[in-house]
């Protein structure tokens, strides 16, 4: 019992040990410029969603969260998105992840526009700032969002458990 148990161990480590540099990927770029795989993938979902396809934008946007889990670009894009299509308690959900890193990302933005009025969606640059021009804008987003949200019924409850 004990030998299955040492090897149960040491199979889970090393599959741990395999899984830091996937793990590793999942970081904050904002330090530096955009490597190709975000930068490209979150310009081509700002162009697509100032052409009105949404959903196509909206795969773009997670291809750049699979390599940079808090991105706040792809994330306040893809709430402008959610808001765009009336679920506004998941665009809020993306808005609020967007500030836990948002101001530790200080590329510039390129270029804004409005998605039905709302949210805004950001294009980066290459270009570096001293400061992050995206938080204000994710903090923005969640002012405008809020009374829409709050104008909402309330979310159903869970019905007890049956006796």
């Amino acid at each position: 019992m004990q030998k299955k148990r040492l090897v149960l161990v040491m199979a889970l480590g090393l599959c741990l040990l395999m899984a830091l540099p996937a793990m590793a990927q999942l970081t904050t770029w904002g330090k530096g410029p955009f490597p190709v795989s975000i930068y490209g993938p979150l310009n081509d979902g700002f162009d697509l969603i100032q052409a009105g396809k949404y959903d196509l934008a909206a795969e773009k946007f997670k291809e750049v969260l699979k390599v940079d889990l808090n991105n706040p670009f792809a994330l306040n894009n893809l709430a402008a998105i959610e808001e765009q299509k009336g679920h506004m308690r998941e665009a809020m959900a993306l808005l609020k992840q967007a500030t836990t890193h948002a101001s530790e990302y200080l590329q510039k933005v390129a270029q804004t526009c409005f998605v039905a009025g709302l949210c805004t969606a950001v294009k980066p640059t290459k270009e570096m700032g001293t400061t992050s021009t995206i938080a204000p804008i994710v903090n923005d987003n969640i002012a405008k969002l809020q009374p829409k949200i709050d104008a909402l019924p309330p979310q159903p409850s869970s019905p007890p458990p049956m006796k």
